[in-house]
This record gives structure tokens, C-alpha cells and sequence, in this order.
């Protein structure tokens, strides 16, 4: 009988806590149509890619509870187009303060000044090949701890990778063969009005070793500035890459490179939205030329759903004079 007392105590108690947690779930899914032209992998000819259709999809569980010392305990976890690949981990809330132990959750070195109404440059031309990236180092999508602190004049955060290699569900044994041995990143940043409303300031920098144990660095800056008045927004961002070299931002003691983007926002009424990107890269091991990229896009809220159309024209890819191409997406988006 004392056993069966024990147990029912401990299940009503287990009872009472999932009870008194918050859960959510969320899930999106994204239908494209896309036509392109794309620069050759030689020579400047552009190569036809004709008409395709494809899906993005994705779920997200996430959960919340107050702990009985007053911290707020937050769990997260995802899934993306089949894959365990979206944000997962667990946050302890502390009044204004946060700590962070997970993957894609602690985003402080990936933020985006430049307004966008579809997906932002680096994001909607992978078809193009384009080199351009405002966040090759960022350290976010890497299993990682950190905190961050809001105030009154924005959020100040810092997150630390103890291996940047180290991206999904591996075990606990450091020398777990997923791992690998990989290098340690460290990014901290601040993302704020500064109390100018309307304003958007964003910094950050990473400092990431390279995917070994040689502890050959490389950094990551990123300034970026918006501001909104009424139904327009505008932004600007650069990122500083050091230590860099190639497409790829391999390691070299001497390179350096550079990603720059402006853009724009328009809200024309509560539905219909048009915007204008601008980007262009250059650095070492790129080429001579520097690679510019447009993108316009216009974008329609169908109420729980919204649809997308966004241009592309990339010229000089990959730093090579005349290897040009352009690509359009019709794109529609439900969240639910």
C-alpha cells in the first residue's frame, strides 16, 4: 500500500507539472516556382535551368515553464524538411537575462539590417552560385552556450561554440566521430534602438578557428544600420571577413574580404509590399571583378498565407568580369 501511495503521489506530481507547462507548436510550408539563367561553370555563357517546383517545410515544438526558484525554463526543437536540422535546445530565463545552451537559438552574429519582404540576397540565389554571404562565420547554427540581456537600449549577447564542427544530435563523448576535431568559435554582439525609435543598430563580431585543431582564426564583423519612418524602411550592412581567402573563406594569414548590401522596403497598404536589395562582394581568392547582385521582389498577404515574387540578376559571379545571370521565384508561404 505505501508503495502505491508513493506512486500515485509521483505520478499526480508529474501530472501537475506537464500541466502547468506551456506548449506550442508551429509549422510552415513554402511552395516555389523558379525559372533561371545561371552563369556557366566556364566561360561567360549563361546556361538555361528552365522551370522547377520545389518545397520547403518545417515544425517546431516548443515549451515553457516556471521553475520553482522564479528562473523560466524554455525548451525548442525543430524539424526542417525531414531533417533534425532546425533550432533545438533549452533557454533559463532570469528576469531580463537569458541563458542559451543549444543549436540556432542564441542568433546574436545573425542578424540582418537590410529590410527584405521574401528571402534575404544570400538566401535566394543559391541557383545563381553567387558568393556573396553577410554570415559565412557565424557560429549560431553550431551547438553552442551563451546569454543574452535586454534593456531599454537594445540586446546585448555572447555565444561560445566548444566546437564549431559540431551541428546536430552527436553523444556526449567529445570524441564522438560526428565531432570531429574541430575548432572553437566565440561571436558577441549588440542589436538595439539605442532608444531612437525607429532606429536599428546591429554589430557583431565572431572569431571562429578553422574546422581543426590548428587554431588558425578567423573573424567575422559585421556593422549594420535601418530605420523605419511610417510605411518605408531602409538599411544598410558590411561584413568584414579577415583572415580569409577564396569562395569558401578558407584560411590565409594575409586575406581579407568584404560583403556589402542596401536595400528597401515599401508598404504600399496592409497587404501589398515591394522591395529592392543590392549587394556586392569582393576579396581575396575571388577574382578582379567585384559580384553585384539585385534583387526586387514584390510580396501580397492572402491572410495566413503570402506570395512572393522576387527577381535576381547577379553580375561578374564569383569575381569573374561578364559571368552574369539572372533567375525569378514565385513563392507562396503558409504558417500555421
Amino acid at each position: 500500500m505505501r508503495k502505491m501511495m508513493i506512486s500515485t503521489a509521483l505520478a499526480t506530481s508529474l501530472i501537475a507539472s506537464v500541466a502547468s507547462a506551456e506548449t506550442k507548436v508551429s509549422a510552415y510550408i513554402e511552395t516555389t516556382l523558379g525559372s533561371g539563367e545561371t552563369p556557366a561553370t566556364s566561360g561567360n555563357t549563361p546556361v538555361n535551368q528552365g522551370t522547377t517546383i520545389g518545397y520547403e517545410h518545417g515544425v517546431t515544438f516548443s515549451g515553457s515553464k516556471e521553475l520553482d526558484n522564479g528562473m523560466t525554463l524554455g525548451t525548442t526543437f525543430g524539424i526542417e524538411d525531414g531533417d533534425a536540422a532546425a533550432a533545438k535546445g533549452i533557454t533559463f530565463g532570469i528576469g531580463n537575462t537569458s541563458i542559451i545552451v543549444g543549436n540556432d537559438l542564441n542568433t546574436i552574429d545573425d542578424k540582418q539590417s537590410v529590410p527584405v519582404i521574401a528571402n534575404a540576397i544570400e538566401d535566394g540565389n543559391k541557383g545563381l552560385g553567387v558568393t556573396y554571404n553577410n554570415n559565412k562565420l557565424t557560429i549560431h547554427e553550431t551547438n553552442s552556450i551563451g546569454f543574452r540581456t535586454k534593456t531599454d537600449y537594445g540586446t546585448f549577447g555572447v555565444n561560445y561554440a566548444p566546437k564549431v564542427g559540431s551541428t546536430g544530435f552527436n553523444d556526449s563523448n567529445p570524441g564522438h566521430a560526428d565531432n570531429g576535431k574541430t575548432g572553437s568559435g566565440l561571436a558577441y554582439g549588440f542589436q538595439g534602438s539605442l532608444g531612437i525609435e525607429g532606429l536599428g543598430v546591429n554589430v557583431a563580431k565572431t572569431v571562429r578557428d578553422t574546422d581543426s585543431l590548428d587554431s588558425k582564426e578567423r573573424t567575422q564583423l559585421v556593422t549594420g544600420i535601418s530605420y523605419n519612418f511610417g510605411n518605408i524602411t531602409v538599411g544598410a550592412q558590411n561584413t568584414n571577413y579577415d583572415n580569409v581567402s577564396g569562395t569558401s573563406l578558407d584560411y590565409s594569414a594575409t586575406g581579407n574580404a568584404d560583403a556589402r548590401s542596401f536595400g528597401a522596403t515599401a508598404a504600399i497598404n496592409d497587404q501589398f509590399s515591394v522591395g529592392i536589395q543590392y549587394a556586392e562582394y569582393d576579396g581575396a581568392g575571388v577574382g578582379t571583378a567585384n559580384e553585384e547582385i539585385t534583387s526586387i521582389t514584390a510580396g501580397y498577404n492572402l491572410g495566413g498565407a503570402t506570395i512572393t515574387v522576387q527577381y535576381h540578376d547577379a553580375e561578374n559571379v564569383d569575381g569573374t568580369a561578364s559571368n552574369n545571370g539572372e533567375a525569378i521565384e514565385l513563392r507562396l508561404k503558409q504558417s500555421f
